[in-house]
C-alpha cells in the first residue's frame, strides 16, 4: 500500500542538479532583480538609513520571506498550468478576472516603469552630463527595441547580470569607503524588530518596493522564456533563481540603507524626496 502512495509522487524521481548546472539554468531572478532595484527600492532604502539608522535593517528578514514565497508560487502555478499567471486566470476565472487583474498590473507597472524610466534619464544625466528628458527618451527607444526583437532574452539576461554585479560591487566599495557598518550597532538593527515612531509609511513602501508580487508574476513570463519545465521545480533550479534573486535584492538595499545609516543618520540629514 506505502509503495503505491507514493508512487505517483510528483517530481520524486527529479534529482537535485549540481550546483554549476544550476546557475546554468537561472537567470529570470536576477532580471527580476534589476526591475526590483529602481528609483523607489534606492530612495526608501536611503530614507530608513537617513531617517532611523540601522532600526530597520531587520525588514530584510520579511522581505526575503515575502520575495521568495511570491516569486516560487507564481513560477510553481505557471509551471503546473502551463500558462503565465494572466492566462492561467483567464482559464480558470474567466474573463472577468482575467481583466481585473489585467488593469491592475497595468497601472502598476505603468507608475513603477514611470519611476524606472526617469531613474535611468537622471543616471544617464550623471554619467554622460545630457538632459534627464533625453536620457529617458533613449531609454524608452531602448525598452521598445528590446519588446518587439527577436531572440533577445539571452542579451538581456547576460546585460542584466552584469548590471547587478556591478551595481553590488559599486554599492559595497561605496560601504567600506565610508568606514563600513558598527558591529554592535548592527546587530542590534538585526534582531532589534523595532519600529521606531513615524516610521511605519517608509517601512511599508520599502517593503513593497523590495518584494512585489508584481516581479513574481513578471517572473512567470522569464521562466517561459527560459523554457523551464515541470522537473525545474524540483531539482532545485527555481529555488536556486528564487534564493538568488532575494539575495542579491538584500544585499543592494541592505548597503544603501547602511551608507545612509552611516553618513547622514549621525549628522541629522534626513530624505524627504527622490531628487
Amino acid at each position: 500500500m506505502e509503495e503505491k502512495k507514493t508512487a505517483g509522487l510528483i517530481g520524486e524521481d527529479v534529482k537535485t542538479l549540481p550546483i554549476g548546472q544550476l546557475l546554468k539554468r537561472i537567470g529570470p531572478g536576477l532580471i527580476a532583480t534589476g526591475i526590483v532595484i529602481g528609483p523607489g527600492a534606492v530612495t526608501t532604502a536611503a530614507m530608513l538609513g537617513a531617517n532611523y539608522g540601522y532600526a530597520l535593517i531587520w525588514l530584510m528578514f520579511p522581505i526575503i520571506f515575502m520575495g521568495i514565497t511570491f516569486v516560487m508560487t507564481t513560477n510553481w502555478l505557471a509551471i503546473t498550468t502551463g500558462m503565465p499567471t494572466i492566462h492561467a486566470i483567464r482559464k480558470y476565472y474567466g474573463k472577468t478576472g482575467a481583466t481585473v487583474v489585467g488593469i491592475a498590473l497595468f497601472l502598476d507597472c505603468l507608475f513603477f516603469t514611470m519611476g524606472n524610466i526617469s531613474g535611468t534619464g537622471a543616471g544617464m544625466n550623471l554619467i554622460f552630463g545630457i538632459n534627464w528628458k533625453i536620457g529617458s527618451a533613449i531609454m524608452i527607444a531602448i525598452v521598445v527595441y528590446t519588446y518587439f526583437a527577436r531572440n533577445v532574452y539571452n542579451k538581456v539576461e547576460k546585460l542584466i547580470t552584469a548590471c547587478i554585479i556591478i551595481m553590488i560591487l559599486a554599492f559595497y566599495i561605496t560601504l567600506f569607503g565610508v568606514g563600513g557598518p558598527d558591529g554592535k550597532e548592527f546587530a542590534g538593527g538585526l534582531f532589534g524588530f523595532k519600529i521606531p515612531q513615524g516610521s511605519l509609511g517608509t517601512a511599508l513602501a520599502f517593503i513593497s518596493t523590495n518584494a512585489a508580487i508584481t516581479t513574481g508574476i513578471y517572473n512567470t513570463y522569464l521562466g517561459k522564456e527560459k523554457k523551464w519545465k515541470k522537473e525545474d521545480l524540483f531539482n532545485g533550479v527555481m529555488l536556486t533563481d528564487a534564493l538568488v534573486h532575494m539575495l542579491s535584492v538584500v544585499l543592494i538595499s541592505g548597503a544603501i540603507i547602511l551608507v545612509g545609516a552611516i553618513v547622514l543618520h549621525p549628522q541629522g540629514l534626513s530624505i524627504k524626496a527622490p531628487a
